[in-house]
């Protein structure tokens, strides 16, 4: 597994130099270097749905994602989420829609 717990809610992707960490009860907080993505999830008993945008973009600077953090996006969540133990699940939205 690639994936290294920093705090109890935080964790790095080690192959992408991601971290995601919880941010409230209905986000998590994405993060490569100074840029950031909040996600919207919903949770479950022992499942995680994650709502993702079509087209990611940072929301500090509206760029888009690196391609290959973008193309594997599912993937490093999908790591993170079964290292804590969580089946995610993923919805994805269009573009400027947190929620549909």
């Amino acid at each position: 597994m690639t994936v290294q717990e920093l705090l109890s809610q935080k964790a790095l992707h080690v192959e992408s130099g991601v971290t995601l960490a919880g941010a409230g009860r209905e986000d998590m907080l994405l993060q490569l270097g100074e840029h950031t993505l909040m996600i919207p999830v919903d949770p479950g008993l022992k499942r995680m749905r994650f709502t993702l945008p079509s087209d990611p973009r940072w929301d500090d600077n509206g760029e888009p994602l690196p391609r290959e953090v973008a193309e594997n996006l599912r993937a490093i969540i999908t790591e993170i989420a079964l290292f804590w133990d969580l089946e995610p699940e993923f919805q994805i939205v269009g573009p400027g829609r947190r929620n549909s």
